[in-house]
């Protein structure tokens, strides 16, 4: 064979090998949800209660760095109903609540989390959610003890959209919150949340969260897609339905 010949012959060798090999593994990520009630008129307050799950692949520790969620587009999110209280102002108080105005809770949760590195692992964590300045955003506080004290707020936009969705929320997640010492990061593995609350406006109970029509199908999408810490694991993102009763 000609030297032209072999290395013809070894590119196409290359090529087979490349287009053959196994894709490089990532985290998976899920997200299911639901609400309560899941029947009632138009302006039914609503509580809705998300979870997602994060899977890291064999041998990586993805720290989320941003987290972006997308809810259904059958409700209505009230936020300018309700007093507000931002993650500056729990900051200040070091994580105490004592700033936040009566009714600017809106939520609940729970995470678990990994700290490989400190070989620490299913952390248990509290999630606080307030509403956000002006209603436009949500004010996520965060409360861990182990390995060491996590007690820190950050304030996630939340934006109108159109098309399949009806909102999206941004969580840019501060590394202050997931390092745990020096260049030792926390590895989120799920975090569940309920938001919703009311209050009376005009002699009329409202709802933060309210219901408009739920699809003929019965069926609401929401979705996630979740990045993390650069070199720690690939982009993520997964879709899911939250069930309702025309």
């Amino acid at each position: 064979m000609s030297s032209r010949g072999r290395i013809l012959s070894l590119a196409a060798a290359s090529a087979l090998l490349l287009a053959t090999a196994p894709a490089a593994m990532a985290a998976e990520s899920g997200i299911t949800g639901k609400i309560s009630p899941n029947k009632g008129p138009v302006g039914t307050p609503l509580d809705l209660s998300i979870a997602f799950t994060i899977t890291p692949a064999a041998g990586e520790q993805p720290t989320v760095a941003k987290a972006v969620l997308d809810f259904p587009n059958n409700a209505v999110h009230n936020g300018k109903l309700f007093p507000s209280c931002t993650a500056a102002q729990i900051n200040a108080k070091r994580g105490r609540f004592t700033s936040c105005p009566k009714g600017s809770q809106v939520g609940k949760g729970s995470l678990r989390a990994d700290v490989p590195n400190a070989d620490v692992y299913n952390v248990p964590g509290r999630v606080t959610i307030f509403n956000g300045a002006g209603g436009k955003s949500l004010t996520v506080h965060i409360y861990a003890t182990n390995p060491v004290l996590i007690s820190e707020a950050f304030d996630a936009p939340l934006v109108k959209t159109s098309g399949r969705y009806g909102y999206r929320l941004t969580a840019n997640v501060p590394d202050t919150l997931q390092e745990i010492s020096d260049g030792w990061f926390a590895v989120l593995k799920r975090f569940n949340t309920t938001v919703g609350a009311t209050r009376t406006v005009r002699g009329r109970k409202r709802g933060f969260i309210e219901a408009k029509r739920c699809p003929s199908g019965g069926r609401a999408p929401i979705g996630g897609s979740f990045s993390f810490r650069s070199g720690t694991g690939s982009p993520t993102s997964t879709t899911g339905f939250i069930s309702c009763r025309p």
